[in-house]
């Protein structure tokens, strides 16, 4: 935990020298969520039937999918962008030389962009709340656990991508893959219920598609945990799965790199 707090706080302090850029990061939540108001209250009429099961609004429906879209895609991007550009530079390397676990240097590269991209989500779905959004307060702790779910199997995803980092200095298409899957499959605009049959067992595989659902049902709905069971113990199955898949990648990845010679450790 030192090691995560320490790079969270170099993290911070680096961020905080560009504070008009943090500023205007935060301002541009109005022109997000403005025009997914009146979008989702046109399309209201059209989307309450589909959604009955997922909260009764279109507009919080929206700005769920809206926030996860962008967590997701924070999550699998960050860890493999920190990652790469250590790596140009010996930061990475250096780190490792440490003391310090290399989970918490994982966790600590990441945790700023992602404890940040959560405050804009929050921010988010408080200015839908203001526009009249409603959403249950009675489930946010249960909703948060949700979310943590939500985050840890996607950085999990960027631990993969951080090992092909290592190892071949790029990650593929695999952030932009994922990406495109949670918004298509996974529920982030449109309940996966209404996903064409044919493609539809792809929904099974996608992660996001059993967080949004869990996710909606009990901060929109104000449905209990176990009502919500099968879909948080999926979403708990994938994260754990997902990221033995990458803890053994990137360890795979440091020992090849170490007997290529294109890491010293």
């Amino acid at each position: 935990m030192r090691t995560v707090g320490a790079l969270l706080r170099a993290a911070w302090l680096s961020a905080m020298s560009y504070r008009l850029q943090s500023v205007l990061s935060l301002l541009t939540l109005w022109v997000t969520v403005i025009p997914v108001f009146f979008i989702a209250n046109a399309l209201q009429p059209l989307a309450a039937s589909a959604i009955r099961n997922e909260g009764q609004q279109y507009f919080p429906f929206m700005l769920i999918g809206t926030f996860a879209v962008s967590l997701i895609s924070t999550c699998v991007a960050t860890l493999p962008g920190a990652v790469e550009g250590g790596v140009s530079s010996g930061f990475f390397e250096g780190l490792l030389m440490t003391r310090a676990s290399r989970l918490g240097i994982l966790a600590g590269l990441s945790a700023y962009p992602i404890l940040w991209a959560v405050f804009r989500g929050v921010l988010m779905l408080t200015a839908g709340v203001l526009l009249g959004a409603r959403v249950h307060v009675a489930s946010v702790l249960p909703a948060l656990g949700i979310l943590a779910l939500l985050v840890v199997v996607h950085w999990s995803i960027g631990l993969v991508g951080a090992a092909m980092i290592v190892a071949f200095r790029t990650t593929g298409p695999l952030s932009q893959a994922v990406v495109v899957a949670s918004t298509l499959l996974g529920g982030a605009y449109y309940p996966t219920s209404v996903i064409p049959s044919w493609i539809q067992n792809l929904a099974a595989f996608v992660p996001a598609a059993y967080g949004l659902r869990a996710l909606r049902r009990v901060l929109l709905d104000g449905a209990s945990l176990a009502s919500v069971a099968r879909d948080v113990t999926m979403l708990s199955a994938f994260t754990v799965g997902i990221f033995i898949v990458g803890a053994l990648a990137f360890r795979a990845a440091l020992r090849y790199s170490s007997r290529n010679g294109t890491l010293s450790l």
